[in-house]
C-alpha cells in the first residue's frame, strides 16, 4: 500500500496536472491512496482536487486559514497513519508538478530492502537542477551547503526536498519518539527538522537521483529564498543551544 501526502497552498495551476499523471500513468499494480492537504487555499485549488474525486482514491483535507508547511505535514502524518500498516510507504511530494515520477520505482525499491527513508535528490550523482537562472542555483546550492556542513548525514546531500519515501513503520517511531516535538518548525525547515530527527533515531536514510525541472511548474515558488536561509540559520541556532543545554544537565 502506498499513500501519497501531497501538500497545496494556491496551486490550480499544477495540482491538476499531477493528479492527472495519476489518472494516466496509474501506480502499477500498487493500491495507493492520496491525501491533499490544502493550506487555507483562495485560488481553485480546492476544486480542482475535488475534480478528481471520482477518477482517483484521493482525500481532501483543507485547513481553513493558512498555517504553514510544518501543519500541514502534521496533518498528513497523522491522517497518512492511520490508514497504513508498518510495512506500508508514504510517500510526500510537491503539488507544483516538479516530483517525477518516474524515479519512483527506485525509490520504492530502496524503501522496501534497507532504508527507512528515500530522499529525492537533484545533488545525488545524476541528478540537476533544470529551468532556473544560476543566481538561484547557487542561492540553493548554498542554502543546502550550509545544512550539510551543521547536519552531517552519511550519503545525504539533499536536506530539503519534500518528495520522499518513508518507511510506514519507521515514520510511525520517530512520531511516537518525538511526540509533539517531532515537527515543531512552521516553515519548509520543518523538512530538515524531520530529516535531522529522523537521522538521530539511526534511520536509514539514502537518495535517489532527481533532476528537478523547475519549468514543469506553472507560477512562482512558495518559497522565499532569502526568509527560508534565515529559517536554517535559526533552526542551527536552537539546535546548537539545546544540545548544549541538554550536556549541561
Amino acid at each position: 500500500m502506498l499513500t501519497f501526502i501531497i501538500p497545496a497552498y494556491n496551486e490550480d495551476q499544477n495540482i491538476g496536472l499531477l493528479l492527472e499523471k495519476f489518472s494516466v500513468l496509474g501506480i502499477g499494480a500498487e493500491e495507493y491512496h492520496i491525501f491533499v492537504i490544502d493550506d487555507g487555499s483562495h485560488d481553485r485549488t480546492v476544486e480542482v482536487v475535488r475534480s478528481f474525486e471520482n477518477k482517483l482514491p484521493i482525500t481532501l483535507i483543507s485547513h481553513q486559514v493558512n498555517r504553514g508547511v510544518g501543519a500541514v505535514f502534521r496533518t498528513g502524518f497523522e491522517n497518512a497513519l492511520k490508514k497504513t500498516a508498518p510495512s506500508d510507504v508514504i510517500i510526500t511530494m510537491e503539488a507544483d508538478n516538479t516530483s517525477d515520477l518516474g524515479i519512483l520505482p527506485e525509490m520504492l525499491a530502496k524503501v522496501r530492502s534497507n532504508s527507512d527513508l528515500v530522499l529525492a535528490s537533484c545533488y545525488a550523482r545524476g541528478g540537476r537542477i533544470e529551468g532556473t537562472n544560476v543566481w538561484r542555483k547557487l542561492l540553493s546550492w548554498g542554502a543546502n551547503l550550509i545544512l550539510v556542513l551543521a547536519f552531517p548525514i552519511q550519503g545525504v546531500k539533499t536536506y530539503s526536498s519534500f518528495y520522499r519515501a518513508y518507511n510506514a513503520g519507521f515514520l510511525q517511531k520517530a512520531m511516537n519518539t518525538y511526540k509533539e516535538q517531532f515537527i515543531e518548525q512552521p516553515g519548509f525547515v520543518c523538512m530538515v527538522e524531520v530529516l535531522v530527527k529522523m537521522d538521530r533515531i539511526n534511520a536509514r536514510i539514502t537518495e535517489v537521483p532527481l533532476v528537478l525541472k523547475i519549468n514543469n511548474r506553472k507560477g512562482a515558488s512558495k518559497m522565499r529564498v532569502w526568509r527560508t536561509i534565515r529559517d536554517y540559520l535559526e533552526f542551527i541556532y536552537k539546535d546548537i543551544r539545546n544540545r548544549r543545554k541538554s550536556i549541561q544537565a
